[in-house]
């Protein structure tokens, strides 16, 4: 149900305000507004945070900020009178691709929500009022590996989450990584075919997958997580099962798991990664850069320290940067 945005702003500010009681008085009023969507398509409204309802504004995750410290309060406000909790946002005019996100998802990824120490509550009750924690094709979790939310992604783990071999790399899980391996007794690591389910969560990416994902597309992403999170032990497994070390894996930027060690500020990745020959010369397809532009652009100084004796600095680098 859409209602007019002045009326549903009046709930939105109780929310804002940290007014569990006046949130409250106001849906006894106007109950209708606990499972109406806000209208329009300004600011934050035009992308992934589309048409949402008085429960997504929880998260802190585009609008709220600071997020109130009573959002657990707040939220069992809606819940109780009825609120969705796996209602999705729709896809704005700005991301009209966008997967789509429950407050479970919108939660897990706020840096906003983590700062105000609501994060992990936030999320334990939601699943206890029955939002699953799968939904979207696992969204939430692979939402927190690619914002790097890594605490909240391992705690949706231990709230039931399914893992698949790419999430296994982005959590440094190097026991879920081996499940995904089919049993094959006396079979080279780099014969060892994948499980069928190895690659089921969401891509949630710019760039899409190829119509058909073969073992190395799946193993190349999983390395891009595990140098993204730092995960070195990982990475050494998947590239002992054949992980192109210098791999332009179908995620954003078609970057090299150096530029994503480097964007994550792994530097002892960056290393490892050099050390089983990765090509500190090789340019992602967005910026045109190096990872040792990436880390000049991120200020990653220590990444940068670790690339500066593989990659010689040219003076049009300077002016190459990443934004990613």
């Amino acid at each position: 149900m859409e209602i007019t945005t002045e009326r549903f702003d009046r709930a939105r500010e109780r929310i804002r305000a940290g007014d569990a009681d006046g949130l409250a008085a106001l849906l006894a009023k106007e109950p209708e507004l606990v499972r109406a969507r806000r209208a329009g398509a300004e600011t934050h409204y035009e992308g992934y945070f589309h048409r949402p309802t008085l429960l997504h504004h929880l998260a802190g995750n585009p609008l709220e900020v600071p997020v109130p410290a009573n959002a657990c309060e707040l939220a069992r406000v809606l819940l109780d009178r009825g609120a969705e909790v796996d209602a999705v946002t729709d896809q704005g005019p700005a991301q009209p691709n966008d997967v789509g996100w429950t407050t479970l998802g919108l939660a897990a990824t706020s840096s906003e929500a983590r700062a105000s120490g609501v994060q992990r509550e936030l999320c334990e009750l939601l699943v206890a009022r029955g939002a699953d924690v799968n939904a979207r094709r696992g969204g939430a979790l692979m939402g927190a590996l690619y914002y790097g939310e890594t605490e909240a992604a391992a705690h949706l783990v231990e709230l039931g989450a399914d893992v698949d071999l790419v999430a296994a790399a982005g959590l440094g899980r190097l026991d879920l990584v081996e499940r995904h391996l089919a049993r094959a007794a006396g079979v080279a690591p780099r014969e060892r075919e994948l499980t069928p389910d190895a690659h089921r969560l969401v891509h949630y990416s710019l760039v899409p997958l190829p119509a058909r994902e073969s073992r190395a597309d799946v193993l190349a992403l999983a390395l891009c997580y595990a140098a993204k999170g730092g995960h070195t032990e990982v990475a050494e497994r998947l590239i002992e099962l054949g992980a192109d070390v210098d791999a332009r894996a179908w995620f954003d930027h078609r970057a090299t798991p150096l530029h994503w060690a480097v964007l994550g500020d792994r530097p002892d990745t960056v290393r490892r990664l050099l050390d089983r020959g990765a090509d500190p010369e090789l340019r992602d397809a967005s910026f045109d850069s190096t990872p040792a532009g990436w880390a000049r652009h991120l200020e990653r100084a220590r990444c940068a320290e670790a690339l500066e004796t593989n990659e010689p600095r040219r003076a049009d680098e300077d002016d190459r940067g990443a934004g990613a």
